[in-house]
């Protein structure tokens, strides 16, 4: 079970506490939404869903300025590609909850080709490994290095 202050953990990197904060009520719907996921359902969808949605959000608290204010009051301007980024870091909490299995394996697998999600790769390495050969882990291991900003995986890759 996915909880909203997991979203909002996930989420403030990118979004800052004060705009989390004021986002409480979509992380809320974002959690519930996330908790009706089913692996028979294509990924795909929901991250754009979740990607949509909290761009809509912010752009509208925001009032079109897409700034916010981190921790150490200064201010960052969000990119469109940054809610991407977000939805996959989102996705990552349902990942995690996938069981071992061939057909989750096979499910993850395709969706970090198609998608090139960080997040998908990420359990695949981490939960998945024993589905794997060394060589497949350090396939993985060396797209995640080189198509991926390093602040997303050098705590639990290296």
């Amino acid at each position: 079970m996915i909880a909203t202050g997991q979203v909002m953990i996930t989420l403030q990197p990118w979004l800052g506490v004060r705009l989390s904060r004021q986002m409480e009520g979509l992380m809320e719907d974002l959690a519930r939404q996330m908790n009706l996921y089913s692996s028979r359902y294509d990924p795909d969808d929901l991250a754009r869903q979740l990607d949509s949605r909290l761009f809509c959000a912010v752009r509208d608290l925001t009032k079109c300025t897409m700034l916010a204010e981190m921790e150490e009051g200064i201010w960052i301007r969000i990119q469109v590609e940054d809610f991407a980024m977000m939805a996959d870091e989102l996705m990552l909490l349902i990942f995690q909850q996938f069981p071992v299995d061939a057909a989750h394996f096979m499910l993850l697998q395709e969706y970090s080709m198609r998608c090139a999600s960080l997040s998908a790769l990420r359990v695949l390495y981490t939960r998945f490994s024993s589905l794997q050969s060394p060589q497949e882990l350090n396939a993985i291991a060396s797209v995640i290095r080189s198509c991926h900003p390093s602040f997303r995986w050098r705590e639990w890759l290296d």
